[in-house]
């Protein structure tokens, strides 16, 4: 009975394309045969192996590839990335331990009179097993997930893993000659813009708001635009434009604006305010970043409005550029100019005259020229200052209060007679007992030696 089940498989086998001419067996069938030899029927198995009919390029593309739309939808980002499978494998090595000269040796052997070629014999244990070590250390470290570095928090931007506020080099010259010495760039703003298009529809585009200087009153910015997914080309392209497009600021005492000022770009308006030696910077993160590579330290600065980066730093670096120093303010009006600062107990000090020596006489003067210095700076736009009320006035207490500070209320007016009879020097201000207790001075520095 079994040799004729074995007839009829080796007919229908025939009957399917197998070859007679094949002389090899199924397991299955020389199981079966066992002794038999007698039938003259020979079959042969096909190769069912998908791995011969796909290449190896064919199947990583199945698994990693999508389509061009899959890709501007975002979809190949979780896909799986092609891995290389023979990492670390170098052709020649193998359990065998054979040694082929050229593969895993020198080809020649002996010393350069009596050189001869190399024969293939048995590998050195202790080479296999330096090969061995260096493939699994290649493997261990292929098959680990590359953590991305942690950024310290003078190389974050101003939140989080945001790229806003992160610090950039300093411009690449195009002239080799010259170089950006002391320069720093800070990008303020990067973001995804849109434009639809006839042909190829909504086209994404990324702008990058970029802003360079060296912190001692040259500073630069630039607005570029760059192909999304080459976020690293526009930033370098960034980096190096507001290198082309440096501006010199005047600053006063090498640390803060000339005066007070107003500055309004679209729908963003800026009050501008000078501040006295050690005040720091007071103002918007993206005014501040200005602000440090400017050099401007002392600055206090209100923002009004639109909160647009762009319309910032427009109204920003405009309202530096206009403002004008104290000798041009006193050469277009033929005056002296005279500065009071309340740190000093208003003491009026002299800071520029006109260039030709001609001050003009009251005479000279028009009775309707505006000659306020805070209406001239801020060029008619006053802010609106809110008057602080104590929150004790009016109480019972209210009047024990004021008839207590009635002996400190003419401090301000002493100390200025003082500095008005001394000189404007350290110790001006004293005591009434300074001739027996020459100590009992006042030590502050006055703010123009101290900057």
């Amino acid at each position: 009975m079994q040799s004729i089940v074995l007839q009829l498989r080796g007919l229908s086998l025939i009957s399917c394309g197998a070859s007679r001419n094949v002389q090899r067996l199924n397991i299955g069938q020389i199981a079966l045969l066992g002794d038999q030899k007698s039938n003259g029927y020979h079959t042969s198995v096909p190769n069912n192996s998908f791995f011969n009919k796909s290449s190896g390029e064919d199947i990583w593309k199945a698994m990693s590839g999508v389509s061009a739309q899959g890709k501007k939808r975002g979809r190949a980002r979780n896909m799986l990335k092609k891995t290389d499978l023979n990492r670390g494998q170098v052709i020649g090595f193998g359990k065998k331990k054979m040694d082929f000269p050229g593969l895993t040796s020198n080809p020649i052997i002996g010393p350069k009179q009596d050189q001869k070629a190399k024969k293939i014999g048995e590998m050195k244990d202790t080479l296999y097993t330096r090969y061995e070590e260096e493939l699994s250390k290649t493997r261990e470290l292929g098959s680990q997930k590359r953590k991305r570095r942690r950024a310290t928090p003078l190389e974050r931007g101003w939140a989080g893993g945001k790229i806003a506020g992160k610090k950039f080099g300093a411009p690449v010259a195009v002239n080799k000659e010259l170089s950006f010495d002391n320069f720093s760039s800070v990008i303020l703003e990067f973001k995804t813009v849109f434009k639809m298009t006839g042909n190829l529809g909504r086209v994404r585009r990324t702008s990058a708001l970029m802003v360079t200087g060296n912190g001692n009153g040259t500073v630069g910015y630039s607005l570029t635009a760059g192909r999304y997914g080459q976020n690293a080309r526009t930033l370098k392209a960034a980096v190096n434009r507001a290198g082309l497009r440096l501006l010199n600021i005047e600053r006063y005492e090498e640390r803060t604006v000339f005066h007070d000022f107003y500055s309004q770009f679209g729908k963003t308006r800026l009050f501008v305010e000078q501040r006295p030696y050690g005040y720091g910077i007071a103002a918007h993160r993206g005014i501040k970043a200005i602000c440090e590579l400017a050099g401007i330290k002392d600055i206090y600065c209100k923002l009004e409005g639109s909160r647009n980066m762009q319309h910032m730093t427009k109204a920003f670096i405009l309202g530096l550029l206009r403002q004008k120093t104290h000798q041009a303010l006193a050469d277009e009006k033929k005056l002296h100019l005279i500065e009071m600062r309340p740190e000093e107990d208003y003491y009026p000090r002299l800071v520029a005259s006109p260039s030709d020596g001609k001050v003009r006489t009251q005479a000279e003067i028009e009775h309707n020229e505006v000659l306020d210095f805070k209406m001239m700076s801020y060029e008619g736009h006053l802010p609106m200052e809110r008057k602080k009320r104590n929150p004790f006035e009016g109480h019972i207490t209210w009047d024990l209060r004021q008839r207590r500070g009635w002996a400190r209320e003419a401090h301000e007016k002493v100390r200025r007679r003082m500095r008005v009879e001394n000189g404007d020097v350290i110790g001006a201000v004293r005591s009434h007992l300074y001739e027996k207790y020459p100590e009992c001075v006042e030590t502050r520095i006055p703010m123009k030696e101290a900057s």
